[in-house]
Parts: C-alpha cells; structure tokens; sequence
C-alpha cells in the first residue's frame, strides 16, 4: 500500500523546498511548529499540529503544506467530507498544490455512488481535478535537488496513475468502457499502490459491469508490490465478480 504522503520527499532539514518554491520558517518558533508537524506520527496528532501552526503563524508560507496533510489525515481517519474541505482550502492557498488535486480528483470519483443526486456535480470535479494535476505534474520541477532524477520520476508517476483511477472512474459512470481500460491501464502501470486497482474495479462491480472488473482485480493480485492481504481481497473480489457475471 501507498505510504502515508510523499511530501516528506519533498521536504528538507532546515531549508524546505515545496511546490517549486524555497520556503523558509521566519522564526525559529515557527520552525519548531513546522517540525512538529512533520513528527507527527498519526492522524489526530498530525492535524492537532498542522492547526497550531496555521493558528499561530497566520503568515506561515507553510499554510498549504499544513492543509494539505490535514486533508490527507482526515482521508486516513475515514473522513472524508473534511477530506475534501481541507483538500479545498489547501488550493485556496495554492492553486498549484497538485497533491491537493490528486487528492480531490480520488475522494469525488471514489465517493460517487449510482443513485447519488449530485452524481455528475461529482463526477465533473473529479474528472477536473484530475486533468489539472495531469497539467501540473507536466512542469512539475523537482523539489529537492538532493533527490534522483528516478525517484522523483517515481513521485510524479505515482500521482498521474491515482489521477488515472479518477478518471477511469468517471469513465465507467459514463459507460466509456474504452476510456475505462485506458485509463485504469495507465493506473496499473503508473500507480504504486495496487489497491486503487481493486478501488477502480469495485466500481466496475458496483455499476454492474462485472466482466469488465475481472482483469483489474487480476493486476492488483499480480502487481509486483502487492503483499499477501492485497492478493486475498482482490482474488476474493475477482470470486465475487465471476459469480456475478454466471448469474
């Protein structure tokens, strides 16, 4: 599974470098904060952290830093409608935050369900999110100098398959079945983590489409990272879909 954020491969000791821009605490109390966030070690802590250096230091240039690991901590915690409100802010204070856009493109795509009324409200901000981090991730510059070229060729692939996933979600809802195995190609080949395989073939179940999410839940199994518990629940979802598809 995807570790917990990338950013802390975008951050460095003493002078941090983020989104293309060098940042530096103004005081050393600032610092302090700043690096209580980055010690956080789970969820409540992280977000207790990140609202006490926004607090504190209303000019801090860390402030989309700060809200960006809020979202992705509220998303941890299962909350997702906070999530997505943090996700929102974080762009507020930086359009050009592309973890932000990832973030959202996934939560709007993942949480839109068949019967939802504000299904295509969703839809649609997913599938705009998801081109603009594709866009932003194209001139995306490395943020630390320090980091191999191969790495950070590793970090951007990464984001543009879970903007795929997105994308191939909105696709299935629209019955582009193309579309569909383009994109979800693109995740299974860009993606570090293979359970947005098994996410984007949840979907294929949930819509009826239970050929089709055969072949996904077989590269999640196969993906070369996938330890034994990721191999048990997409052969299980396979199972489910094969017995639905003889029905």
């Amino acid at each position: 599974m995807r570790r917990f954020t990338p950013v802390a491969l975008l951050l460095l000791a003493g002078t941090q470098v983020f989104a293309q821009k060098q940042l530096k605490p103004k005081s050393a109390k600032e610092g302090q904060a700043i690096q209580a966030v980055m010690d956080a070690k789970d969820p409540d802590s992280r977000i207790k952290a990140a609202d006490d250096l926004i607090k504190n230091f209303a000019d801090t240039e860390f402030k989309s830093f700060a809200l960006e690991l809020e979202a992705e901590s509220y998303m941890q915690k299962g909350d997702t409608d906070k999530a997505i409100v943090y996700g929102e802010q974080t762009l507020e204070a930086d359009p050009k935050n592309y973890q932000a856009t990832v973030l959202l493109a996934k939560l709007y795509a993942s949480t839109t369900k068949s019967n939802d009324l504000d299904k295509e409200e969703k839809l649609t901000k997913a599938a705009k999110y998801a081109n603009e981090s594709l866009e932003l991730l194209k001139t995306a510059e490395k943020p630390n100098a320090q980091l191999p070229d191969a790495q950070w060729t590793e970090v951007k692939n990464d984001f543009m398959g879970q903007s795929y996933l997105a994308l191939g979600i909105v696709a299935a809802f629209h019955n582009k079945m193309d579309d569909v195995t383009a994109n979800f190609q693109k995740v299974a080949e860009m993606d570090s983590d293979p359970t947005d395989l098994i996410r984007g073939g949840r979907v294929l179940l949930d819509l009826k489409k239970y050929e089709q999410a055969v072949p996904w839940f077989d590269k999640a199994a196969n993906a070369p990272n996938a330890n034994a518990q990721i191999k048990d629940i997409a052969n299980k979802d396979k199972a489910r879909a094969q017995a639905a598809t003889k029905k």
